[in-house]
């Protein structure tokens, strides 16, 4: 075993699937046989173990991209080697490259993740055979990129030293973990404080370092019953890794000390205080060396008891809301009367932190939201409203132009239906009202200028598990106003068109007598709730032969049911469990939306839109792009199926929506209110 680690084992199997013709279509070829790596060498000094290096062992390790899905491409090494190549290096050669598709880097214990859009690497991708070849100029670009990339970017390590009080009050697992070790526990406050750490990468949360260099004989368990709530700035073990709870979460990891220091503020210009392959060191201080420092959120509270929550996902960060959204708009838009089951602001998402822990978040249902932003003349990605299943009761604090798109919710105002997919005017003190979703989950509601609460990370949408964006980063309730940005020319001039239509009948509100269909925008072989239920195309994942034969043609066979508690982080399927080939440890690496799954119990789940970003369950295989929306939309108890899908047909259908899109958001643009109502 490896001086600083464990040897981690991940197969990368290569043989076709049972499920051929449409699985040989996944992607490239995928090496033959079983590749089994160690990352304990990580933390190794600039210069050692890099990619394309001879590391220990004299094997060069060889790396290769393969892709997760139709958004995402990972860079795995191979070879004899025993220590693998350094991922922040690479990860910061590819950023130095500034590809313009790029959308995020994720550099893990032994791999790096690039999600990318696929319709801006089109643009620069040849033409074969009639379609776009994206994936292999994604795959050329990436390589070059970290082949060439400038050197002189790598990110330099940094030494960060973090204070921590040991034992007691501030880490309750300190005596049964030196117990296990067969330490009294000031030997294992000193081996632990002693040992140097690297960051191998961020997670679960934002700010959240997942620590190797943890000193073998320490090596712990997590707890049989993760706690439901784990103290900010919590020092943890969980097997050979150490780590830091940057703000109050469930969490299963053996709590040993507590530190006074913050890890992430979204209002820094660095959030994350630390970043992959920074160095650091623990300092063991006093339990009386001074009152905890109130920069750390949820500071002095204690641990709770334990719950069966999950160990390391599906909870959230301490928030603190005000009631009143407060925004720099001049005007107000709408003020919430009864929020519904679950009503959030959410926008495009905010890309380009993964690397730090947060989540892109965003609509669950991108297409939704993009139409009903079109309908009012709004940037696509502007913030909306997101509500789930049992929809909010509004009243308009201003004369607006919304719009509504997504599931069916049934709006209407003054006891009249709200028309959806157009523009619709309605005056100052107008309560709109939302029912329970006929069909679908989610439905959106735009106002012209968009939902104007302050950006962070570079969204407005609402990140509940880490507890900003939004209205505070929480749900919104009952007396939460919420300002309205201001209008574009189109969207004023189909307000006063329609506010003189309204005058003219009398009534509160009016809207034009054409709508932009969303059907339009499920692409050829899209199924929203079929008569087997709903459809999602799945692209196999590069590491599909990990599971059994069975597993692999059961997967792709047998209907699943959503069950109760699914949530934007996911949506989790109930039905015949799948096994692996072999049971094993798992490194971590990049996930993303539409990445499925598939934990211990052999149940798999679906990533959603506030998914963690990183994971280490076995994947099977990748919603394809272009579903999501449908995935979206997936109500509790429907029938899922999945069919696979190949990678150029994943991209080719999602640049068929994209050019959709494009073709109904030009054609708005043309339709003037005089001609048009």
């Amino acid at each position: 075993m490896h001086a600083r680690g464990v040897r981690m084992l991940r197969a990368v199997h290569g043989s076709e699937a049972a499920v051929a013709p449409a699985l040989r279509d996944a992607g490239p070829a995928r090496g033959k046989g079983c590749v089994c790596r160690t990352v304990g060498c990580i933390g190794d000094p600039p210069g050692k173990g890099r990619f394309g290096d001879q590391c220990g062992s004299g094997v060069e390790s060889v790396m290769r991209w393969v892709p997760a899905g139709d958004r995402a491409a990972v860079a795995v090494w191979e070879g004899g080697a025993d220590e693998a190549p350094d991922p922040a290096s690479c990860a910061a050669r590819i950023a130095a490259a500034k590809l313009p598709w790029v959308v995020d880097i994720v550099p893990a214990y032994d791999t790096v993740t690039v999600v990318y859009d696929p319709a801006a690497a089109a643009e620069q991708a040849p033409m074969e055979g009639g379609g776009p070849a994206v994936w292999q100029r994604v795959e050329a670009a990436l390589r070059r990129a970290a082949a060439s990339g400038d050197a002189g970017a790598e990110a330099r390590p940094r030494v960060v030293e973090i204070p921590v009080r040991y034992g007691g009050e501030y880490g309750p697992d300190l005596e049964a973990c030196a117990a296990r070790a067969g330490m009294d526990p000031r030997e294992f406050i000193e081996a632990h404080a002693s040992a140097q750490y690297t960051v191998a990468m961020i997670g679960f949360l934002p700010g959240f370092p997942y620590l190797s260099g943890l000193p073998e004989r320490l090596a712990q368990p997590r707890l049989a019953a993760p706690r439901r709530r784990v103290p900010a700035g919590s020092v943890g073990i969980a097997g050979v890794q150490t780590g830091v709870y940057p703000f109050d979460s469930p969490g299963g990891w053996q709590i040993i000390g507590r530190t006074d220091r913050r890890l992430f503020d979204p209002h820094a210009a660095e959030p994350s205080l630390l970043r992959a392959g920074d160095i650091v060191r623990f300092v063991p201080v006093g339990n009386d060396d001074g009152a905890r420092s109130s920069a750390v959120p949820g500071g002095a509270a204690g641990v709770a008891g334990l719950d069966a929550a999950d160990g390391e996902g599906g909870g959230r960060a301490n928030a603190t809301g005000e009631g009143v959204v407060r925004g720099k708009a001049p005007r107000t838009g709408l003020i919430v009367r009864s929020p519904g089951l679950l009503t959030t602001v959410q926008d495009g998402g905010r890309p380009g932190y993964r690397a730090i822990g947060v989540s892109a978040g965003g609509a669950m249902d991108e297409v939704a939201l993009r139409i009903a932003n079109l309908l009012v003349g709004n940037p696509e990605r502007a913030a909306a409203l997101e509500m789930t299943l049992a929809g909010a009761e509004l009243e308009a604090t201003d004369d607006l132009l919304i719009a509504v798109a997504g599931a069916g919710m049934e709006p209407t105002v003054d006891g009249k239906r709200l028309p959806a997919c157009r523009p619709v005017w309605v005056r100052r003190g107008t309560v709109i009202r939302f029912g329970r979703a006929a069909r679908g989950c989610r439905a959106y509601l735009a106002v012209a200028g968009g939902i104007d609460v302050p950006p962070m990370l570079g969204g407005r949408g609402t990140d509940i598990r880490a507890g900003f964006g939004g209205a505070d980063g929480r749900p919104l309730r009952a007396g939460d106003a919420l300002p309205a940005g201001d209008p574009s020319a189109w969207a004023a001039a189909w307000a006063a068109a329609l506010a003189a239509e309204a005058a003219a009948s009398g009534r509160r509100w009016a809207a034009p007598g054409w709508c932009a269909s969303p059907d339009g925008f499920v692409p050829e072989g899209g199924a929203r709730n079929a008569a087997d239920g709903v459809v999602l195309r799945a692209v196999p994942s590069a590491d599909i032969d990990a599971f059994t034969e069975e597993a692999r043609e059961r997967f792709f066979r047998e209907p699943y049911r959503a069950a109760p508690d699914s949530d934007r982080m996911g949506v989790r399927l109930a039905g015949l469990p799948l096994e692996l080939n072999v049971r094993t440890e798992m490194c971590s690496r990049g996930v993303l939306p539409g990445t499925v799954q598939v934990p211990a119990g052999g149940q798999p789940i679906v990533l959603g839109a506030d998914c963690q970003t990183t994971g280490g369950y076995p994947v099977i295989a990748h919603v394809a792009a272009v579903d999501l929306p449908l995935l979206a939309q997936i109500r509790p108890g429907d029938r899922v199926r999945f069919r696979p899908i190949g990678l150029d047909e994943a991209h080719r259908l999602l640049l068929r929506r994209e050019k959709e899109l494009r073709l109904l958001a030009a054609g708005l643009r043309c339709r003037l209110p005089a001609r048009s109502i």
